[in-house]
């Protein structure tokens, strides 16, 4: 061995044991301290870390309901420490299921109201008792059959009858009224309803009192409306467009260039 390869081999021993002995001090390995203390410093921050997680987990989970009922079963367990007959009796009631509600009562049923007691229970009553009596016109005398007409038999008269059964239904539900209803029965409906039935040239032209009744008049002739006019309900002209009025009824506009319809008329016998 040359003198140089000597040198070089003491040393690198040399420096091996200076590390060696840097790693020891005191009889203490610097390695295995180090790596205990950092073991330590994981532990503390994984624990502490777990404590935060568990408390969340536990505040999530102890709802009031759960907090009410770990309260209730802490009493029952005092008291079974203390009482056993007494908790167990608080245990059994506890078990009982709660009661459903009582359903409430139903309200009574209101009677349905009974229905408006008429005071002519017939049309031909309210002629006969009231508007005879009441709507009294010269009628009867000779001479008279120009300017008034009324027919004893009135209801063998259809427009008679309708006219006079809307004029009662009328008056039976304003009679009630505790103001002006009545007043208005007789200028809005009596009025103008009695003057209609008592014109000579209306339903009873053909009747007197002293000659009676007499078949009642003809019904008005019509012809067939064209196919289409009344398509809708309102009135429509084929070929034109209808026209609304100020009191809103549909009028068609008049047509022009039509054939001539005649309608054959028998004549009223007097």
């Amino acid at each position: 061995m040359t003198t140089t390869e000597s040198t070089t081999t003491e040393t690198t021993e040399a420096e091996a044991d200076a590390e060696q002995a840097a790693a020891v001090v005191g009889g203490v390995d610097l390695t295995e301290a180090l790596s205990g203390a950092v073991r330590k410093a994981v532990n503390a921050q994984v624990t502490a870390a777990a404590k935060e997680i568990a408390q969340g987990a536990v505040n999530d989970f102890l709802t009031e309901a759960v907090v009410a009922t770990m309260r209730e079963t802490a009493l029952l367990e005092a008291e079974a420490a203390v009482n056993p007959d007494s908790a167990a009796a608080l245990a059994a009631v506890a078990e009982e299921p709660e009661p459903e509600p009582e359903p409430e009562a139903e309200e009574e049923a209101k009677p349905e109201e009974e229905p408006r007691k008429l005071h002519h229970a017939r049309l031909d009553l309210f002629v006969e008792k009231y508007i005879a009596h009441t709507y009294r016109r010269e009628v009867s005398r000779q001479g008279t059959e120009g300017k008034i007409r009324w027919c004893p038999q009135w209801w063998d008269h259809a427009e008679a009858v309708g006219r006079l059964d809307a004029l009662w239904m009328a008056w039976e539900q304003m009679r009630l009224g505790e103001g002006s209803e009545m007043a208005a029965w007789w200028t809005q409906f009596a009025d103008p309803m009695m003057a209609a039935l008592l014109d000579p040239e209306g339903v009873f032209k053909y009747c007197s009192v002293s000659d009676g009744h007499r078949p009642s008049m003809k019904i008005l002739p019509t012809v067939p409306a064209p196919a289409g006019w009344f398509q809708d309900g309102h009135a429509h002209d084929v070929d034109v467009e209808p026209g609304l009025t100020a009191s809103g009824l549909y009028l068609p506009a008049p047509s022009t260039g039509r054939a001539r319809v005649v309608v054959a008329i028998d004549e009223f016998g007097e």
